[in-house]
């Protein structure tokens, strides 16, 4: 096996791990959960809002 075969085994194996965690994302029951952790950081935080 020469270093083109590995190089294009590698680059398959990458992109069949991206493919795999894209669908797994945008799976209907991981999409609402996934969509409202990408939404934290613009939430505004009320737990640590000094009182004067």
């Amino acid at each position: 096996m020469n270093h083109t075969h590995i190089g294009m085994a590698v680059l398959l194996a990458f992109s069949a791990t991206f493919f795999a965690i894209c669908i797994w994302a945008y799976w209907p029951t991981n999409r609402l959960r996934l969509q409202s952790y990408g939404l934290i950081p613009l939430q505004e935080d009320t737990d640590n809002v000094e009182e004067n």
